[in-house]
């Protein structure tokens, strides 16, 4: 290590002269003398293996054309059976009530000035979707971590429901903290800056998480995450019965832009708009919204992420304006008390996919099926997906096989045709013939040129030239002649 020490003192000391010509090198003619000592050699972690196991993605940036139809496809099934099954069942149309909570750093710690932004989605999501919004800012008066647990905990008390959406949004930095596999959110990653009580200006992202997954609660939730590394997460739970969904600004292991014309929630917020504009107030999926982000071309080098943070089904969640809370609560009132068990059915179906025509006819019969509520005490039915049916090899291979043979019996049978109406041209049929005769029913039309020496009989003298008659004779000459020999 002196050796080294000695080398690099003499770099510095080239340096300190006077200024080279560009094309100079100052290492030339030097020895480096380097120790280098490999302590261990370990797999490097594989994050997507890791995620793989928990969260799941709904990959709409680098999916093929087919996977990407295939999953519009099946989120616009998803909007149809569900505007069918509240009206058929006059079931609200959407959630019954929905609350945003927004979530920043104070003004003195927020190193990226996230104020003009969040304020800006706020008022979308409560002047335009009509949400209880609120809007809270972390500081260092006590723990950040203390402080978030308690909003999240506050917050869902006050608007948990088996019939609710709860949104999460969160602004600022956030940082992967490898050694702890955990998202840590925080108000600034400027050293200089991180003096006095800044540098307590963090959290466990993962930890305020659990408050949500936890399974006490009912509603469905939507976290959305603009900040680096918020695809960064670890394992997800398992449930059935609701829907969590995570959008987030940025892939595995990338960043997002700061708040400015090329940031997420620029995006998001025009996105938003946008979707208001086409769908007026019928509910769009977050499929959609995500999409509509992805579509942005100021977003093209940062693609969003939609993540489902629970497994076993793939619901996603609908956004649209509320009604009036008359009407919510009018067409609610059969749904206060929360269901205690969940019957699941598989119908095995023809077709891999569905029409708004059928959805609306299944819809209709299913809810004339439970029309005696009371009986089985219905509360909705909810659309978990439709899956392709599985098919193994020998299945593949004998519908393969059924295929090539019905494929070859099209071939022959439009092969005989063709021939049959090759020798059908052939055949030359006399102008009076040909109109009495039926093209299509007569028998003569599969005779060929040669066969008409079977003819009958009767029909041969149309064909025989008849031969000259023979010179008349009168009968003057006869009685003369018989005259002649009788004297």
């Amino acid at each position: 290590m002196a050796l080294w020490s000695q080398a690099s003192q003499r770099v510095v000391d080239a340096m300190e002269t006077d200024i080279s010509p560009r094309t100079a090198n100052p290492l030339k003619d030097k020895v480096f003398h380097a120790n280098i000592q490999i302590q261990s050699i370990e797999d490097a972690p594989t994050r997507e293996r890791e995620l793989s196991e928990g969260s799941r993605l709904v990959d709409q940036s680098s999916e093929s054309a087919e996977d990407a139809a295939n999953r519009e496809r099946a989120a616009e099934m998803q909007m149809w059976w569900d505007e069918a099954i509240a009206r058929n069942m006059d079931l609200p149309d959407g959630y019954v009530k929905v609350a945003v909570l927004l979530v920043k750093w104070a003004d003195e710690l927020d190193e990226l000035k996230t104020r003009t932004e969040a304020e800006e989605l706020e008022a979308v999501f409560r002047d335009r979707f009509h949400f209880h919004t609120e809007t809270v800012e972390l500081n260092v008066s006590s723990k950040p971590q203390h402080q978030m647990n308690c909003y999240l905990a506050v917050f869902v008390e006050k608007h948990d429901g088996p019939n609710n959406l709860l949104v999460l949004y969160y602004t600022g930095h956030g940082v992967y903290r490898e050694d702890h596999k955990h998202l840590e959110l925080t108000a600034s990653l400027n050293p200089m800056v991180k003096k006095g009580f800044s540098k307590d200006a963090r959290l466990n992202w993962n930890k305020a998480e659990d408050i949500l997954r936890s399974d006490d609660v009912e509603c469905d939730v939507l976290t959305i995450l603009d900040t680096c590394y918020s695809s960064n997460l670890a394992k997800s739970g398992k449930e059935e019965t609701r829907t969590f969904e995570l959008l987030s600004a940025c892939a595995i292991d990338s960043t997002t832009a700061a708040p400015g014309d090329n940031s997420f929630t620029r995006a998001l917020i025009d996105a938003l708009k946008e979707l208001l504009e086409e769908f007026h107030d019928r509910p769009f999926t977050t499929f959609h919204l995500n999409q509509r982000i992805l579509l942005d071309k100021r977003r093209h080098d940062t693609p969003s992420q939609l993540w489902f943070r629970l497994q076993h089904h793939e619901r996603h969640i609908r956004l649209a304006p509320l009604k009036p809370e008359k009407d919510r609560e009018r067409k609610a009132s059969g749904l206060r008390h929360p269901p205690r068990g969940y019957l699941t059915l598989r119908f095995a179906l023809r077709d891999e996919s569905l029409n708004r025509e059928q959805i609306e006819f299944l819809t209709r019969n299913l809810s004339k099926a439970f029309n005696n509520k009371a009986l089985v005490g219905l509360r909705r039915i909810d659309w978990l997906g439709l899956k392709p049916a599985r098919t193994t090899h020998f299945g593949r291979a004998a519908l393969a096989m059924f295929a090539i043979a019905q494929w070859k019996k099209f071939l022959n049978r439009r092969r005989e045709e063709r021939a049959s109406q090759r020798r059908v041209d052939e055949v030359e049929f006399p102008a009076d013939m040909a109109a009495e005769v039926s093209p299509v029913s007569s028998p003569m039309r599969k005779r060929t040129r040669d066969g008409f020496d079977d003819l009958p009989e009767p029909k041969r003298e149309y064909l025989v030239i008849p031969q000259p008659p023979s010179p008349p004779v009168s009968n003057s000459s006869r009685v003369e002649d018989t005259g002649g020999g009788g004297s």
